[in-house]
């Protein structure tokens, strides 16, 4: 028996990308799955700090507005109309969100579940390739000629300077990964893992890596019986192990994890699994590294309540210059983006030190 309600949904999905990159057979059983949402004008379908939603939306009617919010202002970063994608920031990222969507106007959205249109992504190239341009881009949908949008991730991006660097800053990782031999029996990796604390273990041979064992494999393979504890490690590990090279961009690192569904990748030599293991990349580390974007750098600078706040700050901005000059970044770009948050830090600073005096500063009549 055919479902009308999902034939229509999948009426209106194949004329917008990447959706007209499927088949309809699958944009039906994607609709199956898509929940109908009524939004009334100024409802909030998320706002910034929100956990992440198991869906991300598009807009069948109406229009939704996308925001941040900076010194208790509130300004509209994009609008999102009929066919527009929003909230796609759990494919990229597992911390909350960083925008508010409002509706500007009764709406009327389709609730997509990211784990159904997940496997779609990973074997479809053109789905992919529409999502990695969007994000590379920095745009919604890279194939708007007027370019309108934002990061794809919805991060809080403040200059087109501040964009590209944080696409190009190199992520940091752990460079002393733990390692197992496949022939090493699973109870004493898992031992090792939870001495160590750590949810993963590269699975060698001669220093290559040939596969990956984590949390996850421990929790489904050993937990459920589906496996004895006391086989070899290699019997249960994830393979092959998905490599990449060393001075990997957070964007790039954000990418290889959504093209290959995977939450750690490691690091080698020449990015191969014929060269020497380097180290290890989690999902944690991809969070980490979204913390020291410049656009979080000058909210949390302006948020800061004590002097060791902006010392935070200042440290992490120094690391940012660094990285910026390692992937060389034009200068003037690090050089404007620099003298913005130091300006910030110093005008805290002085806000900080006004609220510890006694009494009101005097007015310099001749300056």
């Amino acid at each position: 028996m055919k479902n009308s309600i999902a034939e229509r949904i999948a009426d209106f999905l194949k004329n917008f990308p990447p959706f007209f990159s499927l088949i309809y057979t699958e944009l039906v059983a994607i609709s199956n799955e898509i929940q109908v949402i009524h939004v009334e004008k100024n409802h909030v379908l998320f706002k910034i700090g929100d956990k992440t939603h198991p869906f991300f939306y598009i807009v069948k009617e109406g229009a939704i507005g996308l925001s941040v919010t900076s010194d208790a202002e509130e300004t509209l970063i994009d609008k999102c109309d009929e066919g527009d994608i929003l909230g796609l920031r759990p494919f990229f990222a597992k911390d909350n969100y960083l925008m508010t969507a409002k509706a500007r106007e009764e709406s009327l959205l389709y609730a997509i579940p990211i784990e159904v249109f997940k496997p779609y992504v990973s074997q479809n190239a053109e789905v992919l390739n529409f999502l990695l341009e969007s994000f590379a881009s920095n745009t919604r949908n890279p194939y708007d000629k007027e370019n309108k949008g934002k990061l794809i991730s919805e991060n809080v991006i403040y200059t087109e300077q501040s964009s590209e660097i944080q696409y190009f800053q190199p992520i940091s990782y752990t460079k002393t990964p733990i390692t197992a031999s496949g022939k090493d029996i699973v109870k004493f990796v898992a031992q090792t893992m939870s001495q160590s604390k750590i949810g993963s273990v590269i699975i060698q041979e001669n220093n290559l890596p040939v596969g990956i064992v984590t949390d996850k494999d421990l929790r489904s393979k050993i937990a459920t019986g589906l496996f004895p504890i006391d086989i070899p490690v290699n019997q249960i590990m994830s393979a092959p192990v998905i490599t990449v090279p060393e001075n990997i961009s957070i964007a790039e690192t954000q990418m290889m994890m959504l093209k290959h569904n995977v939450g750690h990748l490691c690091v080698t030599v020449d990015g191969t699994n014929k060269s020497k293991i380097m180290g290890i990349i989690s999902e944690h580390d991809v969070v980490v590294a979204q913390a020291n974007n410049p656009g979080v750098l000058l909210k949390q600078t302006k948020r800061a309540t004590r002097s060791k706040e902006l010392k935070a700050v200042r440290e992490k901005l120094n690391d940012l210059i660094q990285n910026s000059l390692d992937k060389n970044i034009p200068i003037q770009h690090i050089s404007s983006l620099v003298g913005e948050i130091n300006i910030a830090i110093t005008k805290r600073a002085v806000e900080l030190a006004i609220e510890k005096m006694e009494k009101e500063p005097l007015l310099d009549l001749l300056g």
